[in-house]
């Protein structure tokens, strides 16, 4: 989907062999649960309750150095939001902070060497009356080797 990981480090979108989890569902309905943040497809998304603190986080499949994160925002998006990294699930780490201006597939590169095994996209604003809808979530970069 996006070819400009080379210069990340050539890594691969690690978010595909994670697992989904979410502070909440729209209406609880299955076609909008997590794990469709993170199924490759941008025909699916996870939508979130009306409220501005929800969140959808990865769980990666092992440890990684994380590169970038790519955000597929849907119609519902978030007027500011953070991408969190942490290394279990409990302490985070705002890794950036984002006001996009419209609701597109957003970026996020990071510099440095940023090791995690969650990724997280925390909502603080919405930009709508809905809660938080994303077709895809890309978390990018290479696993780390114990």
């Amino acid at each position: 989907m996006l070819e400009l990981w080379d210069s990340a480090g050539g890594g691969e979108n690690l978010a595909l062999k994670g697992t989904a989890s979410a502070s909440s569902v729209e209406g609880d309905l299955d076609n909008l649960a997590a794990r469709y943040v993170n199924d490759g497809s941008t025909t699916s998304r996870w939508a979130s309750g009306y409220g501005d603190g929800e969140w959808v986080q990865v769980k990666l499949a092992a440890p990684a150095k994380v590169a970038a994160v790519s955000v597929a925002w849907e119609a519902a998006c978030a007027a500011e939001y953070r991408i969190q990294t942490s290394d279990d699930g409990v302490h985070w780490t705002t890794a950036a902070t984002r006001t996009p201006t419209a609701c597109a597939t957003d970026v996020i590169r990071f510099t440095g060497d940023r090791t995690a095994t969650y990724v997280r996209m925390q909502g603080v604003k919405r930009r709508t009356d809905w809660g938080y809808s994303i077709y895809e979530m890309g978390i990018y970069g290479t696993p780390v080797n114990n």
